[in-house]
């Protein structure tokens, strides 16, 4: 069924109780839908995802020999999978299968005018019919998973996550760059709450993996290559003694943080001005005979100061006054987190500990027999004696946190920490690829949070090895062998190094894509320069049959606004942002992309020559692509297409690039709003399909597409 014609599409609206027909003139959307080509059928059911609703739709097919379906209803990012299913049970694929949003994206997010509500809501159901009608059946991935885990760090965490996944019955390597195991938990004296001896608690732990027979450690050890894909990877390990490789098929991410280094900080010299650590490690050695101690809570400057200096603090301020209720101990700091309890802060004044809060800008002056602070409550400047001086310093990340996530090709966030990507109503394609980070190693956490974190990545760890494979809905990104001129531009491109080239007969390679490591973010299909490789959904046709569609009807007063979003971030968002009732202009009409990297200059272009008065692109925040870097190819584009249609006389301001948090959706509304106010304040573009003439030139130029391959100009 390679044509529009060929399709026989039934769409299905549906009332979703009064959810949608509260909202939107349902009469007319279905009236407007029957004027479609190539609908053959449409019909209204209370609930399509109910079980009469199902049944309806797999007799309509079966009955009507439907071999193309759209539902009007709700977010495909939770209900599509239920239709999927339907269809596949009457022998028809779910790719053939298309959710127009008319709840989430019209019904509302527009309640206080049907009329544009329903209008935009039949753009959608005619955006829908139009990719459908050029999808195919398409097979799926499945993966073997190989049944070993690889953990990552040997502090509390990783000990924790290595004996839940070896107690499951799987085999463990587990790696620590230091010469033995137990992390920074091995320095401290006692834990909170409890009084437990820290040093005995994780030793237990220790002597526990080094006894079990499931766990192979390697102590001094450096992960130095991981290679492979998804259910296999081929790791390298570098020790004293020489290297090792092995493969896996689960990582866990357990590499801890590091207290920030003081660098001479209020004079620290290791005896008369220490670290915390330092104390903890004075206390568990009985070295620590101070009379006069003075806690200085620090950020450092660090954004990442978190609550764990402050509670580290009370405990030990607590332990001096009980080892010693003579002795003077004072805690000087800017705040104390809501995380801090205020037992313990109860408890560390009864004991007669003195709390001092000094200002931003007034840092404590540290000299050689006292500190000098401004004291906010009192008013007035306080000199405190001292014979130690202890600083409580945020945790930071390891100093191989990048080169760890860099070779796991997965992201840090702004201060360096491993991000673990959010899986929340991740979309169908989603292929799992068992990397998860527990502990201090994506944000500095306590021992107890870090062992319940432990815990968690265990059990997920045990669930994805017990499967014995991974499987996803979505095929690769495919290469038309018959196109590709061999010239090696989607290889730089990948940023998961998925793609190869592989001689073939004659003096042309031809390039080869590893299905398992594909991760579908489709920027390989925008930079090649002959649109050789194709990816299915978000082929160029269908992505083409959208913007056409949603651009069909005879443009009126209001603007009209296309937007291409990440289903993982805009388009989230903009989901959000229709459960929680938010309002904005009627005016938008959305394009789900599955990456930001997917944004194709043409298709932006393309957009405007078809009468769109403004494109809004929607991507993830830095660092938080879950392709790697899709959103800095995005933004890459997006900054070249500005340039160039300044150079051609259209005012860039009508292209415009967005972060957008999945979980924000009252700046997703902002956005909208004060993009369609500019569009609104520019006017109506005017530039017509007749023009495409003028634009030949630029649009065969190199310079558009180059920017996607790192390196060029």
């Amino acid at each position: 069924m390679d044509s529009e014609s060929e399709a026989k599409t039934g769409v299905f609206i549906c009332d979703c109780g009064t959810k949608i027909a509260d909202f939107l003139e349902l009469a007319e959307l279905e009236s407007g839908a029957k004027g479609i080509p190539g609908v053959v059928l449409v019909q209204r059911e209370r609930y399509c995802c109910s079980k009469k609703g199902l049944y309806e739709i797999k007799d309509a097919i079966r009955k009507q020999g439907l071999n193309r379906i759209v539902v009007a209803g709700c977010t495909p990012r939770t209900h599509e999978h239920v239709f999927n299913e339907a269809m596949e049970e009457v022998g028809l694929s779910g790719d053939l299968f298309e959710m127009a949003n008319i709840r989430e994206q019209c019904a509302w997010v527009h309640a206080d005018d049907q009329a544009a509500a329903t209008s935009k809501a039949l753009d959608l159901i005619r955006m829908g019919v139009a990719r459908v009608a050029l999808a195919h059946p398409r097979e799926g991935l499945q993966i073997n998973v190989t049944p070993v885990a690889l953990v990552i760090g040997g502090g509390i965490a990783g000990l924790t996550a290595a004996l839940a996944v070896a107690n499951g019955g799987f085999p463990v390597k587990l790696v620590e760059k230091e010469e033995r195991l137990g992390g920074q938990v091995v320095r401290l004296h006692k834990l909170h709450p409890g009084d437990r001896s820290a040093r005995e608690f994780v030793e237990e732990r220790v002597e526990s993996v080094k006894e079990h027979p499931a766990i192979e450690t390697l102590v001094g050890g450096r992960v130095v290559d991981i290679s492979g894909s998804v259910g296999d990877y081929r790791i390298t390990v570098e020790q004293e003694g020489g290297t090792s490789k092995f493969n896996v098929g689960a990582i866990i991410v357990a590499i801890g943080a590091q207290e920030c280094s003081p660098n001479g900080m209020f004079g620290h010299d290791g005896a008369k001005v220490i670290t915390q650590l330092e104390l903890e490690e004075a206390l568990r050695e009985h070295r620590v005979d101070a009379q006069q101690v003075v806690i200085v809570l620090d950020g450092a400057g660090m954004p990442q100061y978190s609550s764990l200096p402050a509670m580290a603090a009370l405990k030990n301020s607590i332990l001096l006054k009980r080892r010693d209720p003579a002795a003077e101990v004072s805690v000087l700091y800017k705040s104390l987190s809501a995380d801090v309890s205020q037992k313990q802060i109860r408890e560390a004044r009864d004991l007669g500990v003195r709390f001092v809060r000094y200002g931003e800008r007034a840092t404590p002056i540290v000299t050689d027999e006292a500190v000098e602070v401004y004291d906010q409550a009192r008013g007035e400047e306080a000199i405190i004696p001292h014979d130690l001086v202890v600083l409580a310093l945020p945790l930071v990340p390891q100093d191989d946190a990048a080169k760890i996530a860099s070779m796991l090709r997965t992201s840090i966030d702004r201060t360096g920490f491993v991000l673990e990507p959010n899986v929340r109503l991740r979309p169908g394609t989603h292929v799992p690829d068992a990397i998860y980070v527990c502990g201090s190693a994506h944000y500095p956490a306590g021992v107890d949070e870090s062992v319940f974190q432990a815990y968690r990545a265990g059990a997920r760890t045990l669930y994805y090895l017990s499967e014995g494979h991974v499987s996803s809905e979505a095929s690769p990104a495919m290469v038309i062998e018959e196109l590709c001129t061999g010239c090696g531009t989607c290889v730089a491109a990948c940023p998961v190094q998925a793609i190869s080239m592989e001689q073939r007969e004659g003096i042309l390679s031809v390039s080869r894509i590893e299905p398992s490591l594909c991760k579908r973010c489709g920027n390989c299909t925008v930079v090649c320069p002959v649109k050789a490789i194709v990816m299915e959904p978000y082929t160029d046709r269908e992505l083409i049959a959208q913007i056409n569609a949603a651009l069909a009807s005879p443009a009126g007063d209001q603007p009209r606004i296309l937007a291409f979003l990440c289903e993982w971030s805009g388009y989230a968002a903009a989901d959000l942002a229709g459960a929680e009732g938010c309002q904005y202009p009627a005016d938008l009409r959305i394009i789900r992309l599955g990456c930001s990297a997917k944004l194709d200059p043409y298709h932006v272009l393309w957009s405007f020559l078809m009468g769109a008065d403004g494109v809004l692109v929607g991507a993830c925040d830095p660092g938080m692509c879950h392709y790697v870097e899709g959103n800095r190819y995005a933004v890459e584009r997006v900054e070249r297409l500005q340039e160039m249609l300044k150079d051609q006389g259209f005012d860039p301001r009508r292209l415009r690039l967005r972060w957008f948090k999945p979980d924000d959706a009252q700046e997703f509304v902002e956005a909208v709003t004060e993009f369609t106010d500019e569009i609104e304040y520019l006017g109506h573009s005017h530039l017509h399909s007749a023009k495409v003439g003028a634009w030949d030139a630029p649009l065969t130029t190199a310079p558009l597409l180059s920017s996607a391959v790192p390196g060029k100009s």
